[in-house]
């Protein structure tokens, strides 16, 4: 009997899906299709399938996918044709109720009617909530067996594609936001993601110094990323709301979505939440445009100033007989250092007052999500007094200061930074413009041929 090739199911997403959430929910499928059997070209087919009937985006290529047989993590590759970028979905917790139903029953049966891929999708499914009891138990880092071999496949995919964009949902979240810093990936957009490590639950097990080294290593891998992180969570998500009692390490921005929904990933794929996700999404999209478009503005003043100075040494030259004056050469020195300096200038004034925008809307963020832990602590221990809902937040290391006014100092010390960087800069700029004006004081000729640089 010919076996039956899998069909992948689209759920709730049509062709107008958002993007990232689309790729989350497909990934599920697509380790599905993997675990059994099905070919790099007939998945590539089926979604084409699905597109036709609108069941999927159609700007979206399938490229590839990994589904690691040690670990049971699973990357999935998608190429938006309209950007040329690609965006990787993780899976999440991929849990076969069915087939986990039928094996607990076909224990108290004489004859099983558990199949051979009912075996393997009970095998995946218990590799998948081992690594969840992992994740809860222990600090995994980028470092750890469970991304070896898919470390491997993101690399190999970066050699022939420009990876814009990781996502993934719960377990696929975490996994996103892991393998988004270590290897540079610009976005990484999670729902509902599993905490990175949660410290309170292996407090007393043994050799917990080595889970605090990795602590530390995830701390500062997150720290060293200059990369866009989003974790759009539901207002009613259990894990969410479960982990905001404990002391956990997260990153990134978070974006909730009142929609009453919990964890699974359709909630998402719902018109209000699919309206949401598209709004902010835009946000990021038109600052990165706003970014490249400054950028590339710097960059072709300070071109075209370097080319006036590059003439002017090739007039001088001509007109010399092939070498430069030495106050010639102290103002070509200068006005290219001059050209430079304001080139960056320029750009550091621009990215400082887009800045300063983000980081007081972060600083509102930070005081929404402490009020939020507050509200949340009020209505779990409604039989406490307020005093006493604010000490047990506190043991749980949920306080004003770790979600408030900590991250607002350090805020405020960026900010600082930036305006003393600025200041330096004007400084450097007011040094070379001294410098010139001394060299050509007593040289009008001089004076004039640079009128137009300067």
């Amino acid at each position: 009997m010919m076996k039956t090739d899998y069909q992948i199911k689209s759920g709730n997403i049509t062709s107008n899906s958002e993007e990232t959430s689309a790729i989350s929910k497909i990934s599920y499928e697509i380790e599905n299709a993997n675990d059994n059997g099905l070919k790099r070209q007939k998945v590539k087919q089926q979604i084409d399938k699905l597109k036709e009937y609108n069941k999927f985006p159609k700007n979206l290529k399938y490229i590839d996918s990994y589904t690691d047989p040690l670990t049971g993590t699973t990357a999935t590759a998608f190429l938006n044709k309209d950007t040329g970028k690609v965006t990787v979905g993780m899976t999440g917790t991929n849990i076969h109720d069915e087939v986990l139903k039928k094996a607990a029953s076909s224990v108290f049966r004489r004859r099983s009617e558990f199949t051979t891929q009912d075996f393997v999708d009970a095998f995946e499914s218990v590799k998948d909530i081992g690594a969840d009891l992992n994740i809860a138990l222990h600090s995994v880092t980028d470092k750890d067996l469970r991304y070896r071999n898919t470390q491997q496949f993101i690399e190999n995919l970066q050699k022939y594609y420009d990876i814009d964009t990781i996502t993934g949902h719960s377990l696929g979240g975490r996994d996103a936001i892991i393998l988004g810093i270590s290897n540079h990936i610009k976005n990484v957009i999670v729902y509902n993601p599993a905490p990175l490590t949660v410290k309170n639950l292996r407090k007393h097990l043994p050799f917990s110094f080595k889970e605090d080294m990795n602590d530390q290593e995830i701390e500062d891998l997150v720290r060293n990323y200059d990369g866009n992180i989003l974790r759009i969570i539901s207002d009613e998500d259990w894990l969410d709301n479960s982990v905001k009692g404990l002391e956990h390490i997260t990153a990134g921005n978070k974006l909730i979505i009142k929609n009453g929904e919990g964890h699974s990933i359709d909630g998402f794929l719902k018109k209000f939440a699919q309206e949401m996700i598209k709004s902010e999404l835009r946000k990021l999209k038109v600052y990165q445009e706003e970014n490249n478009k400054i950028f590339k503005l710097a960059i072709n003043k300070t071109e075209n100033r370097l080319e006036k100075v590059n003439l002017l040494r090739m007039n001088w030259i001509q007109v010399n007989g092939g070498i430069l004056s030495s106050s010639q050469q102290k103002v070509l020195e200068n006005l290219t250092a001059l050209s430079i300096a304001e080139g960056l200038s320029q750009l550091i004034k621009e990215e400082s007052q887009r800045l300063e925008k983000v980081y007081q809307e972060m600083s509102r963020k930070f005081s929404e999500n402490w009020k939020e832990s507050e509200k949340s602590g009020v209505e779990i221990g409604s039989h406490l007094s307020y005093h006493q809902v604010l000490s047990a937040l506190d043991a749980g290391n949920i306080t004003e200061h770790r979600l408030e006014t900590h991250p607002k100092r350090k805020i405020s010390n960026k900010l600082k930074q930036l305006k003393d960087v600025s200041r330096d800069y004007n400084d450097y700029i007011a040094k070379i413009k001294k410098s010139i004006r001394e060299i050509v004081a007593n040289d009008q000729i001089l004076a004039n041929q640079i009128s137009g640089i300067i």
